[in-house]
């Protein structure tokens, strides 16, 4: 079996030595970089299969090293930030970033976090047809475009991900708990509501006319999230 190559990006070297015994004791190589530059630079020299970035480091940050990364590649991108606060998280997702995590990091769920984004996409049902559509929305699953009004919408991988499980499961009420274990790949520990919010409002924003009167991804109060009628 395939070991998983992790790039984890810190300026803390403590934590650099105590994150890299954890994922070398889950079974996976990590490799190091003490900021976006040094990790862009492996990034590019080595092939990665998720890469983890603290939100603030020295030079380049993690947000512009994600999205740097995130224009070439859709590696899986895990940021690790020291606020809970919703504008760095909507700044980690704005860049492409998967998912997030809150220091103190946490081993079991940095782990269960990691397995979840490499496995994203596997285990998702997927239609026999290639394409999606709904009105003006179309979402082509072989090459991973989304196709709004005869224009192609840049999304992000997670977007991407978000989108067709919502296609897929038109007409149904989605609760965020569903959302959250069928797209993000884990169980809700009860902090991840608002990235929840946070990636629906950034999708409206692309795929609806008016997002504030979504016509695709409506919200049921109470209940969770539909696309379509």
């Amino acid at each position: 079996m395939k070991q998983s190559t992790v790039l984890f990006a810190d300026d803390d070297r403590d934590l650099q030595q105590v994150i890299g015994l954890i994922l070398e004791d889950a079974g996976f190589q990590v490799l190091f970089a003490d900021n976006g530059f040094q990790a862009s630079e492996i990034w590019r020299s080595t092939v990665i299969d998720v890469v983890i970035l603290d939100f603030n480091m020295p030079g380049m940050n993690g947000v512009q090293a994600c999205r740097m990364i995130r224009q070439k590649s859709y590696v899986p991108i895990l940021i690790i930030t020291g606020n809970s606060n919703e504008e760095d998280v909507v700044r980690g997702l704005e860049a492409g970033a998967d998912d997030y995590l809150v220091k103190p990091v946490r081993p079991r769920e940095l782990v269960a976090r990691l397995q979840a984004l490499l496995r994203r996409g596997s285990n998702q049902k997927v239609p026999d047809r290639r394409q999606l559509a709904f009105d003006h929305l179309i979402l082509d699953i072989e090459s991973r475009q989304v196709i709004y009004g005869g224009r192609c919408i840049p999304v992000s991988p997670l977007e991407f991900q978000l989108l067709k499980y919502l296609m897929i499961n038109a007409g149904v009420v989605l609760s965020k708990e569903d959302l959250l274990h069928n797209v993000w790949g884990y169980l809700s520990t009860g902090r991840e509501m608002n990235m929840i919010e946070a990636t629906v409002r950034r999708l409206r924003k692309k795929v609806e006319t008016d997002p504030s009167s979504p016509h695709y991804i409506q919200t049921v109060w109470g209940s969770g999230y539909r696309f379509g009628d």
